[in-house]
């Protein structure tokens, strides 16, 4: 058997079929036991390895705990047909949009499936393509996610706290006449406004939107501006929130950049197996092919 991956309490090795794996897990839990004796007289030996899955196929990318396949075997019982099962890929976030996780788990199946690269290839740039002419829907690109009430609340070195929408109001610490410009977030750290929040202060200031417990967004092509509440600069508005998918849809989404997203998706896998994103965007085809 060969080790092809392994990380925190788990390894992986390579075995021809479920019965050697069981042989070598005796094996290696005897050599445990003789070469690290139970000195602490415990009813059970401290270290025992268990064996767990039996993968059919499996693909390891190059970044740590990242991998992907198709387990046949799970906790001794043979599975009426192979489970899916991903590990350490952006796929899995609650955060990612629905193109995102397609894209991502799409690849991945038809990776540990054997698929080639052309046949990749061709299902990344369609998807690459359908999204830089819009032809993916709104809830394809849109990302929600929870308000967090303290992301939109400052303090001064006073102690005293603001909510960012009335910041606009003032120029200084009431209390202190601290300019604003020094107000750290909560956790003492330097505000920072992108993405999401981003577009909650221009919705806000500029649409005069409401916001509760949680808010959508996405990237848009706008030609607007918002108002940064602690340094009063304006700011351009690439980013558009609503409290509701509705709120979105008289924007221009930024197509061009979802498109990349397409790409970053395929990314990891494309650099596990060592091949270039290249072909994914490109409109040149071999002549082998053409024929």
């Amino acid at each position: 058997m060969k080790v092809v991956y392994g990380h925190t309490d788990s390894i992986y090795v390579k075995c021809d079929s479920v019965e050697l794996a069981k042989e070598a897990l005796v094996e290696i839990n005897a050599h445990v036991r003789e070469s690290f004796p139970n000195v602490l007289g415990l009813q059970e030996h401290p270290v025992v390895l268990e064996f767990e899955k039996y993968y059919s196929s499996l693909g390891v990318g190059i970044t740590k705990n990242r991998n992907a396949g198709l387990v046949s075997w799970e906790d001794g019982v043979w599975l009426d047909e192979p489970k899916f099962t991903m590990t350490g890929f952006t796929a899995k976030r609650i955060s990612e949009t629905k193109l995102a996780k397609r894209v991502q788990t799409t690849v991945l199946k038809m990776w540990i499936n054997s698929n080639t690269k052309e046949e990749i290839d061709e299902y990344c740039r369609k998807e690459y393509l359908d999204t830089l002419d819009g032809k993916v829907g709104l809830l394809d690109i849109v990302k929600r996610s929870r308000l967090n009430e303290n992301r939109l609340k400052v303090k001064c070195s006073c102690k005293r706290k603001y909510d960012v929408v009335n910041l606009y109001k003032i120029t200084e610490c009431k209390k202190c006449a601290n300019p604003k410009k020094n107000f750290k977030t909560l956790e003492g750290k330097r505000p920072t406004y992108g993405s999401g929040i981003a577009g909650m202060l221009y919705a806000m200031e500029k649409l005069n939107m409401v916001f509760e417990d949680s808010y959508v967004y996405i990237k848009a092509i706008t030609d607007g501006f918002f108002t940064h509440p602690l340094t009063d600069e304006a700011k351009p508005a690439t980013y558009i929130a609503g409290s509701k998918y509705a709120d979105l849809e008289g924007f221009s989404p930024d197509w061009k950049h979802y498109a990349k997203q397409v790409i970053s998706k395929a990314e990891p896998i494309y650099k596990a197996m060592d091949w270039e994103t290249n072909n994914i965007v490109s409109n040149t085809q071999s002549l082998d092919r053409w024929w």
